[in-house]
């Protein structure tokens, strides 16, 4: 009350003015309105700390023949309200594109003698990043928002992403060799697993004892569908896990990195695709080329080109449908439909290839997806709870400030 009275004292400089007219405002505000200011400190911290979004639930790089470029800040993004008829759409769409580049990269690298696992997940990364290129160039696409992405910062900020994305599409599709398809879509339970221990031990995210434990779940789960598989390997399950923690590490950086970045899927294409297809072209060279010359690989590719241009566009068309998934029906209704897609996967691989499922392996990643369910409300709950605690800390920081203004009138 005493601060309605007062009149606002005379100061000399603006910046003094301001700081008492500041505190007098903080003095006479209603409960209200103090804890609306809270909440929006919040919002701010929150937008800070999530950074590049979730783990890679969209897409991830399905079949590893894709882009697999983490779109800044979509992973964490909520329902858009979009229709029920378009989220239907993207969800029908995400689901055919997913399946198909996976059963056909397990064809191209198990039936036809196109054996360069590299080389065809550099397909993709190659076709995505020739489309952005032509949508900037056209105009379709505008730049504007990511000016300040000159020579210097891109080699010190997106070429590291560039490794990891390269290394988990590398590994990712390597894998094909070692495992048979149905367990390598079980071993993908693991990616919550290999994400959560980077963001912790990176700082990028709290620990939280209720996500810990349901990830346990999924290793424990995932542990006794390795231990009942019939064609289990060392360096197949070693793939995977490379994969899935690459894949983690790339979103980290992202978080690291480019923070203050928020990139479409053909923004991230135009920058990323680049930087991934250094590191594989490097691989290539090291690891394939010269078999690739031997065997003739440009003629196998000229006499299927229809394969080889499908696994190249279905690669970014995974992505684009599961951003219009995220957009019109939320990020958990990705996930859930990436876990109904590896589902599909495994029947198809028992039903085509004839792959051994043994009622302990099924117990086993049915163990796994309850520990994912409890990962998702674990990860949910623990996000309100920081929340909570942001806006707790933006409350008494306001209140500090309040306090240090009232005391320098």
């Amino acid at each position: 009350s005493r601060a309605r009275r007062c009149p606002q004292p005379r100061v000399a400089f603006p910046g003094r003015r301001a700081t008492v007219t500041r505190a007098l405002t903080r003095a006479t505000e209603t409960g209200a309105v103090r804890l609306t200011r809270r909440r929006h400190r919040g919002r701010g911290h929150r937008r800070a700390r999530d950074g590049a979004g979730d783990e890679g639930s969209q897409g991830k790089g399905e079949g590893r023949g894709q882009t697999a470029v983490t779109m800044g800040a979509v992973g964490n993004a909520s329902p858009g309200g979009g229709s029920l008829l378009m989220a239907v759409f993207y969800g029908i769409a995400y689901l055919t594109a997913a399946s198909t580049i996976i059963l056909l990269n397990k064809h191209v690298l198990s039936v036809t003698p196109f054996h360069y696992p590299i080389a065809l997940a550099s397909l993709g990364v190659l076709f995505g990043w020739v489309a952005s290129v032509i949508l900037v160039h056209t105009g379709a696409i505008s730049l504007e928002k990511h000016k300040d992405i000159t020579l210097s910062s891109w080699l010190k900020n997106v070429l590291p992403i560039g490794f990891f994305t390269g290394v988990t599409l590398a590994t990712g599709n390597m894998a094909y060799f070692y495992l048979s398809l149905s367990f390598l879509q079980m071993a993908k339970a693991l990616s919550p697993v290999a994400l959560f221990f980077v963001l912790t031990i990176t700082g990028l995210d709290r620990f939280h004892m209720s996500v810990f434990i349901s990830v346990m779940v999924i290793v424990f789960g995932a542990a006794v569908a390795a231990y009942a598989e019939v064609h289990f390997t060392w360096i197949g399950i070693g793939l995977v896990v490379t994969a899935e923690s690459f894949e983690a590490l790339k979103s980290a950086a992202f978080q690291f990195l480019l923070a203050n970045k928020s990139f479409s899927m053909w923004e991230g294409m135009y920058f990323v695709s680049p930087a991934s297809l250094i590191f594989l072209g490097i691989a290539i060279y090291t690891m394939e080329l010269q078999e690739m010359i031997e065997e003739d690989a440009w003629g196998q590719m000229k006499a299927h080109p229809l394969i080889f241009i499908a696994c190249g566009t279905l690669g970014f068309a995974v992505n684009y449908c599961s951003l219009g998934v995220i957009k019109n029906a939320g990020s958990l209704t990705l996930k859930v439909l990436a876990q109904m897609k590896s589902i599909l996967i495994i029947f198809a691989g028992i039903a085509i290839y004839s792959d051994v499922v043994s009622l302990q392996t099924a117990m086993g990643y049915a163990t796994s997806i309850v520990g994912f369910g409890f990962y998702n409300y674990a990860k949910i709950k623990a996000k309100e709870e920081d929340d909570k605690l942001a806006a707790e800390e933006g409350g008494e920081k306001g209140g500090e400030e309040a306090g240090y203004g009232s005391t320098k009138k």
